[in-house]
């Protein structure tokens, strides 16, 4: 019954891909704007604590600093309910099914829309964490000698920053994140590198969900696994 239901809203949901060239611009906008607000109130915070740390405070400047970082995070509030909007409106089934990973929350389920412009172009999901820039790179110094494996950095910094997140979240409630966590650090893996495959893994999972137009069950993959 869930399929059948997800199925119909997809159908429906192909409507909006025929001309979705105003939906992706305002989204993309509206996108644009909640990262640059989000790096300012990172930075106020941040000169804030510096502030309060030092032996002689300005109470006029952290005063006016904390009344900034307040109207700020209304206004993300504001921009992050618009983008909600948008996005349910252009691509209903998509938000359902990118949002039913578990760890995966609004901002991230954002992201990952607006970033593929509706997965559209998303024909594997090696090529959705390529996209992402989290896959795996060997940096060797000669033809004999293999280096440490980084992953390659060319996608969107911003969408790592919220996988990484995500990832953090989901090592406690995704089953199938959190055993492949614990997996790694059992065998001596870097806890951090540990915490990049839980973003890949997270990253499959959800072009698993999109492209079989379903939705994730958490409860089944753990009695699966």
């Amino acid at each position: 019954m869930q399929n059948e239901y997800v199925n119909m809203e997809w159908k429906e949901s192909r409507l909006f891909l025929r001309c979705p060239t105003d939906f992706i611009f305002q989204c993309k906008s509206l996108n644009n704007a909640i990262k640059k607000i989000t790096a300012d109130i990172t930075s106020f915070t941040n000169q804030l604590h510096s502030l309060e740390k030092l032996p002689v405070i300005n109470t006029a400047v952290i005063k006016c600093y904390k009344k900034l970082v307040k109207e700020l995070k209304q206004q993300l509030q504001t921009l992050e309910k618009e983008l909600q909007q948008k996005l349910t409106e252009w691509q209903p089934v998509l938000v359902k099914q990118v949002s039913s990973v578990m760890a995966i929350g609004k901002r991230a389920t954002a992201e990952l829309i607006v970033y593929t412009q509706g997965f559209k172009e998303m024909q594997s999901y090696r090529q959705l964490i390529s996209y992402a820039g989290l896959s795996p790179k060997e940096f060797s110094s000669g033809s004999s000698i293999r280096g440490r494996s980084k992953i390659c950095k060319q996608g969107g910094k911003s969408l790592r920053n919220i996988l990484y997140m995500c990832s953090l979240n989901a090592i406690k409630n995704n089953h199938v994140c959190k055993q492949l966590y614990e997996r790694l650090v059992a065998k001596g893996k870097n806890k951090k590198l540990a915490l990049i495959a839980v973003c890949n893994k997270l990253l499959k999972q959800v072009f698993a969900v999109v492209k079989n137009q379903t939705l994730f069950d958490n409860a089944y993959l753990k009695n699966s696994y």
